[in-house]
């Protein structure tokens, strides 16, 4: 099952932001990712690496995540092949959940307390409307209302509002459509769709603080459940549960309270150019959180560089 992150859309979003894309021989799609002091790594989301690509310039790295699940054969294979284990980019683990049953069935995989609430939301005055594709600005501006008021609560971190903006309007192979909750007129709860061959992905979602009680991201995934169906999909991807992580508790609680089958990639994998200027990489990484993020980037770089090839 090919990703939306493998697609031709995908690709003209990463020039959108100005990084260099290329495509293997058998069309993987692999972006250069740009680090401190000119360097970089080759990044293949959800991608498959069949061999070891020659790298870009200046690339201390190639990074992929094979779209297959985790299993102990899989990571031993990987480690034979010389790929080290990395820190996901994307979710690892993810709930599917399957439009080839009726709707009947995919209510009654549900608990009954996610049932009770989407009947609820319709009751109390919630509709929900979707966006067409790429039409959608004032949509998006309802989106990132919540969006942003939604990571402030929680804590959460997001990219820059342009990322946002080009998903919400990917076209092409891989289409984005924005789904509003209202009530009253007042948009109460939003996700970003993308549809890309049998699949939908629910990406992106927010909703407003205080509104609770009308349960409208219930009913939002809901409709977004039925539109899918109605645009022949066979799977709808949530994108993303943790049982590890305490921050992705609530989130995850309510991505399996809709069904379907849970699953598990093998996660984030790197293979490495230049060891030295990986390593530092690696430690820069894990100290970025706790302290000035550009200077102890740029410092272990620098150690990297004079390790790597005398100092400049």
């Amino acid at each position: 099952m090919e990703s939306f992150l493998q697609s031709r859309a995908w690709e003209e979003l990463q020039k959108a932001l100005g990084r260099a894309t290329r495509r293997t021989d058998d069309g993987t799609l692999l972006i250069t990712m740009p680090l401190p002091l000119g360097m970089s790594y080759d990044y293949a989301p959800r991608g498959v690496v069949r061999y070891i690509q020659p790298p870009t310039s200046n690339a201390i790295f190639l990074r992929f995540e094979p779209p297959v699940p985790d299993t102990a054969e899989a990571r031993e294979e990987l480690m034979k092949a010389g790929f080290k284990r990395a820190p996901d980019v994307q979710p690892s683990e993810t709930i599917l959940i399957d439009l080839a049953k009726s709707e009947e069935e995919l209510l009654r995989d549900m608990e009954h307390d996610t049932r009770y609430a989407i009947r609820a939301a319709g009751k109390r005055g919630v509709v929900v409307e979707f966006s067409e594709s790429g039409k959608g600005k004032e949509e998006f501006a309802k989106f990132w209302e919540l969006f942003e008021a939604t990571n402030a609560r929680h804590g959460l971190h997001a990219y820059e509002k342009r990322y946002y903006e080009l998903v919400a309007a990917l076209l092409g192979d891989a289409e984005a459509e924005i789904a509003i909750a209202e009530l009253e007129g007042s948009a109460i709860s939003a996700a970003i769709v993308v549809n890309h061959r049998s699949t939908a992905y629910y990406l992106y979602a927010a909703s407003r603080a205080g509104y609770g009680k009308f349960n409208a991201p219930s009913l939002l995934l809901w409709e977004i459940i039925r539109r899918a169906k109605s645009k022949n999909c066979r799977t709808l991807d949530l994108w993303g549960i943790s049982h590890t992580m305490k921050e992705w508790a609530g989130v995850t609680a309510f991505k399996k309270s809709f069904g379907g089958r849970a699953m598990k990639f093998v996660g984030t994998w790197d293979y490495v150019y230049q060891p030295l200027r990986y390593a530092a990489y690696r430690i820069a990484s894990r100290f970025r959180k706790k302290n000035n993020g550009r200077e102890v980037i740029y410092q272990f770089y620098r150690i990297g560089k004079w390790t790597a090839g005398g100092r400049k």
